[in-house]
């Protein structure tokens, strides 16, 4: 099972949120935050982990992943879905570029971009998103395993996910995961125990899972897939509301 990332994963979104709502959005400042946030020691895919790290020493992101390390997927960077839903070019781009502040592969890059582009359209109400993720990866000539392999979601069994899931490239294995979950696995329950199952080098799949299911299936799947942990719901839905410039109800009536 897969360590829990949540609270580690809820932080870094905090922070990006809190920097997406400032008028003037400043990269440098949301690295820095970022990188003071996490510690050597946060449960965080193993991306994350060496990507923050270099922030901290060097004050810039990283050129390239060390020889040993594989490619993992970034778990923080739903926000940018929740702000830019209706601009599909702006959350192609702003995502990439945040995921490359820490995840220098094109399979961690395009599998946030494709993580996101789904959420967009979930948040729009659209269950169907394999065709814009499709368009996305393709337009931006996106690693081919990672093309091929969201081309053929729709006709995957949840074998054939968990062969690819095992494959060398867990940022890969971790967005098809989370994207066959939200598309075919109509249980919300049964699609966040399935994703909590997944190996540890998988970590990302269950939290970028749970973030499709809550786009989906709203508030309720969230409270489904964090559970008894220590997560404030209410604080969570608030920004997450102001993100999609969603107006609280007026009480007074």
């Amino acid at each position: 099972m897969a360590p829990d990332c949540a609270p580690a994963r809820l932080a870094l979104s905090r922070i990006l949120a809190e920097e997406l709502l400032v008028p003037d959005p400043d990269l440098a400042r949301l690295a820095q935050r970022w990188a003071e946030q996490a510690g050597d020691n946060a449960p965080l895919d193993a991306g994350s982990l060496a990507g923050l790290a270099h922030l901290r020493e060097n004050g810039a992101p990283r050129e390239a992943r060390r020889a040993v390390e594989r490619p993992t997927l970034p778990l923080h960077l739903l926000p940018v879905a929740l702000l830019a839903f209706e601009n599909p070019r702006t959350v192609t781009a702003l995502t990439w570029h945040l995921a490359a502040l820490t995840h220098p592969d094109p399979e961690s890059t395009w599998g946030a971009v494709a993580i996101n582009v789904a959420a967009s359209r979930l948040l729009q109400g659209h269950r169907d998103f394999v065709p814009d993720v499709i368009e996305a990866l393709r337009n931006n000539e996106a690693p081919v395993l990672l093309l091929e392999t969201v081309r053929r979601l729709p006709l995957l069994r949840r074998e054939n996910i968990n062969a690819v899931a095992g494959s060398d490239s867990p940022a890969i294995g971790a967005t098809c995961a989370a994207l066959w979950a939200a598309h075919t696995e109509p249980r919300t329950a049964a699609a966040v125990a399935w994703l909590e199952e997944l190996p540890a080098s998988l970590t990302s799949a269950a939290s970028t899972g749970a973030g499709l299911l809550g786009a989906r299936d709203g508030l309720e799947a969230l409270r489904i897939a964090l559970g008894a942990r220590q997560v404030d719901l209410n604080a969570v839905k608030r920004l997450a509301d102001q993100l999609a410039r969603i107006s609280p109800p007026d009480r007074r009536a």
